[in-house]
Formats: C-alpha cells, sequence, structure tokens
C-alpha cells in the first residue's frame, strides 16, 4: 500500500489559513475595545449636556380651556337619574408661531473630548384667533375661561436659564403655581395664567424665552404657520429633522437659517381635546456637534480586517515560493500581529489625531515596519518591496471603501475579485505538483526535518532527477 505523505508547502498553506482563523480572535477584541470607546464617548457627553438639561427642545405652545362635561345617568323608562359631572380641556394651538432664536455656542472638555454647549435667547410670536367650542357641541354655559391656561413646552425645564416672561399687549403673565402635566401635550411644561377677557377677539402672545442646552436645538412645529428663524457664529451645523430650512447661509463666521411649516404638515389640528391620541410629532433640528466619525470609519475598517490580513499572508507565501527561501511561523505570525496592530492604532491615534492623518500614519508605519522585515527575511529589497507594496495598496484600497460609505459594498466586491485575478495572474505558471515535491502528480515524501526551522536564509532544497543508462 502506498504511503500517504503530505507536502512542506500543503502544510504551509493549511498553516496560514489556520492562522488567519486564529487572528479573528485579536480583530474580536479590538472589536470590542472600539465599542467600549464609543459607550465611554457617550457618557462623557451626557456627563458634560446633562446639568445644561441635555439637547433643547421648545415644543410649543398652546391653551388648555376647561369645560364641565357631564355624565346622565339614566333608568329602563329612559328618565335622567344622575348627573355626574366632572372637568375636561379643550386645547388650542396658535393660529401663527414665529420664533427669532440666537445661539452663543462653545466648548466644554470631559478628559479627551470636547463637547459644544450653548446659551441663547429666543424671541416669540404667537397669534391666536378666536376660540371655536361648536366643533366640540359644548355649551358656552360650560366653558371656563376664567380658569384657562397657557402651556408652554419644553423638553426639560432645566435647559431655562430664567423665567420665560410672556405678554398679552402689555400684561405680563404670571405662572401658575398648579401642573397641568396631565392636560399638556409636551414633556414637561410651564403654565400660565390667563385673563378670561381676551377670548373673543383675536389676540398676540410675545415674550423671550432665555435658554442653555448642549450639541442639538430642535423646535417643534405646532400652528397653522410657523415661521422658526436661528443665527450663531457656529461655521458648521448640521439641519436634520423632519423639515429643512427654507433659506439658509453658511459661512466662516457662522449661519443663519430660516424654516416655513405649514400647520398642514404637522400632525396637530387647530383644536382637540386633552385626551385624543395625536401620534408622533416631528421636529426641526440644528446640531452643533462636530461629527466625530474616526469610531465609525475604526468599526468599519475593522470589518474588512480578514480580508485585508489574507492579502499579506498570500503575498508571503507566493514571495517564499519564487525565492525559495523558507518562511517560519513565527515570521508569519510577526507581519499578520503588525496588520492587527494597524487597526488599534488606528482607534488610539484617531482620538487625538484627525482621522486621515491617523490614516496616513498607521499605513505608513505598517508599510515600512514589513518593508524592512521582509528584506531582512528574504535577502532582497525586491520581495521586501514587493510585500510592503501589497500591503501599502491594499491600505489604499481599504481608505477609498472607508470614504465611500454608499459604494463600499461595490468597491469591496469589485476589489476582491481583481486580487483574485492578480493571483491567478501571478501563479499562473508555479506547477504545483513540482513545488509539493512531485512534478508528475505523486507526492513523495520530502523532508521536512528542517520546514520549521527558524531564518530567511534557509533555501529549499532542489530536487535532482538522474537518468539511468538503458541498455548496459
Amino acid at each position: 500500500m502506498k504511503k500517504l505523505s503530505i507536502s512542506a508547502y500543503t502544510m504551509k498553506i493549511v498553516l496560514v489559513f489556520v492562522l488567519i482563523l486564529l487572528f479573528l480572535i485579536p480583530i474580536a477584541l479590538i472589536k470590542n475595545l472600539i465599542s467600549d470607546r464609543k459607550f465611554y464617548q457617550e457618557s462623557a457627553v451626557d456627563s458634560i449636556t446633562e446639568p445644561f438639561g441635555g439637547t433643547t427642545s421648545m415644543q410649543g405652545l398652546v391653551i388648555a380651556v376647561p369645560y364641565r362635561h357631564r355624565t346622565e345617568t339614566r333608568n329602563e323608562k329612559n328618565e335622567v337619574t344622575k348627573v355626574d359631572v366632572d372637568t375636561r380641556y379643550l386645547i388650542f394651538a396658535p393660529e401663527s408661531y414665529d420664533l427669532d432664536i440666537s445661539v452663543d455656542p462653545y466648548y466644554l472638555t470631559r478628559g479627551i473630548f470636547k463637547v459644544p454647549v450653548f446659551n441663547g435667547t429666543a424671541d416669540m410670536k404667537a397669534t391666536f384667533g378666536v376660540f371655536d367650542y361648536s366643533y366640540f357641541d359644548i355649551k358656552n354655559e360650560d366653558i371656563m375661561t376664567s380658569e384657562a391656561v397657557l402651556i408652554l413646552g419644553f423638553s426639560n425645564t432645566k435647559s431655562l436659564t430664567a423665567q420665560p416672561k410672556l405678554k398679552i399687549g402689555d400684561e405680563e403673565l404670571s405662572i401658575s403655581p398648579l401642573k397641568y402635566n396631565s392636560v399638556s401635550p409636551f414633556g414637561t411644561s410651564v403654565s400660565y395664567n390667563l385673563p378670561d377677557d381676551i377670548f373673543d377677539t383675536p389676540f398676540d402672545l410675545t415674550g423671550r424665552i432665555e435658554f442653555q442646552g448642549g450639541e442639538v436645538i430642535s423646535l417643534r412645529p405646532i400652528a397653522s404657520d410657523n415661521t422658526f428663524r436661528m443665527k450663531s457664529d457656529w461655521a458648521s451645523p448640521s439641519f436634520s429633522g423632519g423639515w429643512l430650512p427654507k433659506e439658509r447661509e453658511i459661512s466662516e463666521s457662522g449661519f443663519s437659517a430660516t424654516w416655513e411649516i405649514a400647520g398642514l404638515s404637522t400632525i396637530y389640528p387647530k383644536s382637540w381635546q386633552s385626551w385624543s391620541e395625536l401620534g408622533q410629532p416631528e421636529s426641526v433640528s440644528t446640531s452643533f456637534l462636530v461629527p466625530v466619525d474616526a469610531y465609525k470609519k475604526s468599526e468599519r475598517s475593522v470589518k474588512y480586517a480578514l480580508l485585508f490580513l489574507m492579502i499579506p499572508f498570500i503575498a508571503l507565501l507566493i514571495s517564499e515560493i519564487f525565492s525559495k527561501k523558507r518562511v517560519h511561523p513565527v515570521q508569519y505570525c510577526l507581519i499578520g500581529f503588525a496588520d492587527v496592530i494597524f487597526y488599534l492604532l488606528l482607534l488610539s491615534i484617531s482620538e487625538h489625531v484627525p482621522f486621515d492623518l491617523t490614516y496616513l500614519i498607521c499605513a505608513a508605519s505598517v508599510s515600512l515596519a514589513t518593508l524592512f522585515y521582509a528584506t531582512s527575511i528574504f535577502k532582497s529589497l525586491k520581495f521586501g518591496g514587493m510585500l510592503s507594496g501589497v500591503q501599502l495598496i491594499s491600505y489604499i484600497f481599504l481608505y477609498g471603501t472607508l470614504q465611500a460609505e454608499d459604494y463600499a459594498l461595490l468597491i469591496g466586491s469589485v476589489g476582491l475579485f481583481v486580487v483574485v485575478l492578480l493571483l491567478m495572474f501571478i501563479t499562473r505558471k508555479i506547477d504545483w505538483y513540482q513545488i509539493a515535491g512531485n512534478s508528475d502528480g505523486a507526492a513523495d515524501e520530502p523532508d521536512e526535518r528542517n520546514f520549521f526551522v527558524a531564518g530567511g536564509d534557509k533555501t529549499l532544497p532542489e530536487k535532482s532527477v538522474e537518468g539511468t543508462e538503458q541498455g548496459e
């Protein structure tokens, strides 16, 4: 029975495959480290913005008018035997709602993280029309206008740096000592007592709100016509939410933006009963947070780590075949660790240096380290330069993939196909049976005693074939 033998290069290929799988362990650890750093950043941001009330959200204002609701109990003869009276509320939104906002942002730091916070003022004007109760089939004698309140909504009253002063005409409104949380359509609110002689004719309400916050300002349109104007000396705002500005101007000295939003595009009707379900309201948002995408890009780069770990290993194996220099598994591991440490360097340095510069530093450092190490292994600058070039090209390709987020899948799949084509082209003339130790397809028993001996100067033994003379 013929003895089954495994060639040295077959073992080396299997070994490379096993090493690639083992390197998935440190790659997974780096992924977890990126998640931890992101969580630490979010905790630092929260610790700074929480005393400022977090992100500022001005949720609008409404007027709540109470009325007596009667519930009749009847007997079998349909006679009223009992009448229960309870107080319910009608909510009226303004006809128009204007905000003129000025924001003064600045930085606070926590550790290595900088977070933008701001102080600001909002000049407000709202117009209310004539209150119509007929739609709800409520008798005029049941309306209690003397107990009506104005409700001003915020996401968090900690955002207020001073008591908002609101006026109807020249009369300043007083803050109600009562809470109307069950009536208010807002998260938290401030309530104001209203004079009962304002409900017969339209009236204007004006006021100023002084506020603070961090990262984002959100404004909620609630009236039939909404106009928001915002200006600041912040040069890089980000606009988002349910509506974008109709007009905007952004320069190095700051920005100004204007939103004009029709009430028909919001969830709010002109009036509704306080227990009605209105759905989830939308807002317009302006972010002052400088986009720090280092963690996001580091996380995306690690997703491609397996592919860009395979390429240097395959290049090293092909160089070993062509140069006939034996490369020890430890040397494979060291080059693999350099590739893995690239992602760790990318994460750590990008916390202090812009990501593009960080990527250049890390790619150049690892490529140079590979150049010197591979040149030492093969005793040849040609093979060292080839391995370093392959690694550098792979990093350039990865950088392009990270930059083109929308086309990452396309670039990745095309790039992988190109790598396969190059491997096919480079290895097209290799006789794999010959390097395995048998040129005719039958595997002989190679001498593998020195296969795992370290040192790049060990050359592969050449197979000699001696002919025999015939007819002697």
